[in-house]
């Protein structure tokens, strides 16, 4: 396993490429410019004025859309590189390409350090984004390949700590002034990493590809509860509101952290990104508590 920064992966024609759609992006786009013109001359025509404030949210979302739209024309716009001696696998989003380009972003695995692989289709129940009393509840659907490793994972977990705080915790992003909550890679366990899989091609391609090198388990159909948090610990229910940041839902990380802790919105969202910061300054605590072991 080799860590490195996305300018030094050495991509190849050969290489199978598994990023995030162009055309799907493009095509939402185009259908939010739509909708706001059709909503403004309908407005128009029918003196309908609350239709021009309608096509004025429409706008601002085709407007934070386009970002979106911009990143997935960018040469970073990939997740995962199949070559014939492993995988390159890049942990760094591709919308905050815009993060300092020195850090290590890709790992690389060797098929050798991958014992298997499987598909997961995790069924989440998360908050929904509003204060009803009681608050309501929806169902999503996360797509997820998984690895089973068989080397070491130390610096690995290093590197993806560093990351999710650069992209949850606003007090490390120095002079960047945007990012996106977005980390599509994470180990669930030391020998466990999965990686969100809202690419093309689809996820069962690339285990059709990958199963020349490694063992492709029978897919996984699991289901996590990121409601019903009363009766964990302390220590349970701050990892479980980390990871439902993590999978892009902030917003549903600090709703949960207000329905627990009787939060105000402020302390709700400090708490949330505090907790990516807090994984992060425990790791160096416990590297400096080894240094002086050593010493």
């Amino acid at each position: 396993m080799q860590l490195m920064r996305l300018a030094d992966v050495a991509a190849t024609d050969r290489d199978r490429v598994y990023s995030y759609s162009r055309s799907r992006a493009l095509l939402g786009s185009v259908t939010l410019l739509i909708t706001a013109v059709a909503t403004a001359v309908y407005s128009w025509a029918n003196h309908v004025w609350l239709g021009y404030y309608l096509s004025a949210v429409i706008l601002l979302s085709f407007f934070i859309f386009r970002k979106m739209v911009s990143a997935r024309f960018r040469p970073s716009n990939w997740l995962v590189r199949l070559t014939d001696h492993g995988l390159f696998v890049k942990f760094r989003s591709y919308l905050n390409y815009h993060f300092p380009d020195q850090d290590f972003t890709v790992v690389f695995i060797a098929h050798s350090n991958i014992r298997s692989a499987r598909f997961i289709l995790q069924k989440q129940e998360v908050p929904d984004r509003d204060d009803g009393d009681p608050p309501s509840t929806t169902i999503k659907t996360r797509k997820l390949v998984e690895l089973e490793l068989a080397s070491e994972t130390k610096e690995l977990v290093d590197a993806l700590t560093g990351e999710r705080a650069r992209a949850l915790d606003g007090k490390n992003l120095g002079k960047i002034s945007s990012r996106f909550h977005h980390l599509p890679v994470r180990l669930a366990a030391p020998d466990r990493l999965q990686i969100e899989w809202n690419v093309v091609p689809k996820a069962q391609t690339f285990l059709d590809a990958l199963s020349r090198h490694t063992l492709i388990r029978p897919t996984e159909e699991a289901k996590k509860d990121f409601v019903n948090l009363e009766g964990l610990s302390g220590a349970e229910q701050e990892s479980r509101l980390l990871e439902l940041a993590e999978s892009g839902d902030k917003i549903g990380a600090i709703t949960m952290a207000r329905q627990l802790y009787a939060y105000d919105l402020t302390t709700a969202r400090n708490f949330v990104e505090g907790l990516a910061g807090k994984q992060a300054e425990g790791k160096h605590s416990r590297e400096n508590g080894n240094r002086r072991k050593h010493s």
